[in-house]
């Protein structure tokens, strides 16, 4: 009896303990910030961002009216800070936390663009995400990407938000897709030219042929032919015999 007495008494211990550790902790001031940004390129060597430190800061200050240099630990909202920094364009997802050190954590990924988008109108443009959202271009980090246009006098509107939500847009952005999975294709399709019917038009990196891909159906078989093309066909004919080159149809390679 007295020794369940002893370990019961040595718990309510530990349990008090831990707890006046707690209200300690979290009556202390904030020690430090540590940001942490995965970058969109998902490349652990490139460091560029869209965003910097210094405007995830900005975020939490303005948006989330919280100074985190002049707080104390249970002063800190870790949830208003993530749902603050959530709603800039460029943010995927966004994790808080504060550790035993009262040193503030704060781990943003950033959305992962798929092409960028050219205006023919102006200077301006977008990038376009694999979920088909819009968001703006960014005067910290261009990403390497595919470039996407519309034939010229082509009223096909890419930067129109409600157009990446029709089934047509839908599947554009899987063929995109198709093409960013595969590394061969995600370097040497540098530009896709979209006309009024929804047609495309590849420019290659290597290579002056130009690539007609037709709609964005069935894209994953099209570019199996194409692959064919440059395995079997240009080793024995050269990179100068075609000027354009066609898996619009389907079982064909057509050169021209």
């Amino acid at each position: 009896m007295k020794i369940s007495v002893k370990i019961i008494l040595f718990i309510l211990s530990i349990l008090v303990t831990i707890a006046a550790t707690e209200v300690y902790q979290r009556g202390q001031m904030i020690k430090n910030v540590h940001i942490l940004v995965k970058n969109a390129a998902q490349n652990p060597q490139d460091t560029s961002h869209f965003l910097t430190e210094v405007e995830i800061l900005k975020l939490v200050r303005q948006d989330a009216n919280i100074d985190v240099s002049n707080l104390k630990i249970k002063e800190i909202d870790t949830r208003k800070i993530e749902n603050s920094i959530k709603t800039n364009n460029f943010v995927s997802t966004c994790q808080v936390a504060i550790d035993s050190k009262g040193v503030l954590h704060i781990e943003v990924e950033e959305l992962k663009p798929l092409a960028r988008i050219l205006n023919k109108n102006s200077t301006n443009g977008a990038y376009i995400t694999e979920t088909g959202k819009l968001i703006p271009l960014s005067p910290n980090f261009t990403a390497r990407v595919m470039l996407l246009s519309s034939q010229k006098n082509s009223d096909t509107k890419l930067l129109d938000t409600a157009f990446w939500k029709t089934p047509n847009g839908k599947l554009f952005i899987n063929a995109l897709k198709e093409i960013d999975k595969k590394p061969f294709w995600k370097a040497q399709i540098t530009q896709l030219e979209r006309d009024n019917k929804g047609n495309l038009i590849a420019y290659p990196q290597v290579g002056e042929q130009l690539i007609e891909l037709g709609s964005a159906r069935n894209m994953e078989d099209k570019l199996t032919r194409l692959k064919t093309f440059y395995d079997k066909i240009i080793p024995i004919k050269g990179w100068g015999s075609y000027q354009m080159i066609s898996v619009r149809y389907d079982n064909q390679i057509v050169c021209k």
